[in-house]
């Protein structure tokens, strides 16, 4: 019997582990918890980092585009006074972040292969992210009536697992069609 190139047990476990493990990480850097530790949250504060890289990086979109962009704090963004946006823990995409790895780590592939494909859907789902916050922003400050019925959140959600979709089948054929190269020069 052939060997798979996917193991679904690996992804499985790789997927729970980065999704739980990092709930589990905010849970340990926030003050008031169980198992606070000072030093974590002081020094190693990378769910802090990530929020204000999404922030930073929406208020930077948002600037490029021509509108004012005002920070009440690192987590906030807002257009002229309008209402704004805070990100949460949940608003970092984190659980499509999860699964990318977890899928594409769990291929028996070169770990350079893997590595370049993992920060390019990371950087991809990031993106989305970051252009999902300014748009909220937008509907804030434009007060586009859409926004009371939407749920920004599972929006996100359903369009970054549909990417993150589009992003296996682009993996899986170029892996195969590598591997159909090497096996012809063979």
């Amino acid at each position: 019997m052939k060997k798979s190139d996917f193991n679904i047990l690996r992804f499985l476990a790789l997927f729970i582990i980065l999704i739980e493990g990092f709930y589990l990480y905010v849970g340990i850097i926030s003050t008031g918890g169980k198992f606070y530790s000072p030093f974590l949250a002081q020094y190693f504060n990378f769910p802090y980092w990530l929020t204000i890289a999404v922030a930073k990086s929406s208020a930077l979109f948002l600037e490029i585009s021509g509108y004012s962009v005002h920070q009440a704090n690192a987590a906030n963004i807002s257009i002229n006074g309008a209402t704004g946006v805070t990100i949460a823990w949940p608003c970092l995409g984190v659980a499509p972040i999860s699964l990318w790895i977890g899928f594409v780590a769990a291929h028996r592939y070169k770990t350079s292969y893997k590595l370049k494909w993992i920060m390019a859907g990371v950087g991809v789902i990031f993106l989305v992210n970051v252009l999902r916050i300014a748009v909220i922003v937008l509907s804030n400050y434009h007060k586009w009536f859409y926004l009371e019925h939407f749920n920004a959140h599972t929006s996100f959600n359903i369009l970054a697992y549909a990417i993150i979709l589009l992003m296996m089948f682009v993996f899986i054929k170029h892996f195969n069609f590598k591997k159909n190269a090497r096996a012809l020069q063979a």
